[in-house]
């Protein structure tokens, strides 16, 4: 278990990031974490922006992912911003995990 780096060594998700400028380390790590992240693909997410600190993602939400009441489900929104948080805290290639976050859906 645990994240392996482009090497296969348990670690940050890009090795070897030292020379790389905060944006270039940021697209690397987009592209090392989205290729091992089966629920954001599955689920249709994309990468749209990334940079240090920051990621936004979108999902296109499909007829199979609505609620009993033709809405997203709230689940689902909550996986994204999950995956949105996880982009945005490892943009600077520091191993980050979520230890918990609260969600509140409106609906307008």
């Amino acid at each position: 278990g645990g994240r392996r780096g482009l090497h296969g060594q348990a670690c940050t998700p890009v090795q070897g990031s030292l020379t790389m400028d905060a944006q270039s380390t940021a697209d690397k790590v987009r592209e090392v974490m989205f290729v091992d992240d089966a629920a954001s693909r599955m689920l249709g997410m994309q990468v749209v922006e990334i940079g240090p600190g920051h990621a936004v993602l979108t999902m296109t939400v499909r007829v199979d992912m609505l609620n009993g009441f033709a809405v997203c489900h709230g689940g689902l929104i909550a996986t994204l911003a999950d995956s949105a948080f996880a982009f945005a805290c490892n943009s600077r290639n520091a191993l980050t995990v979520a230890s918990g976050f609260d969600i509140d859906i409106l609906r307008s």
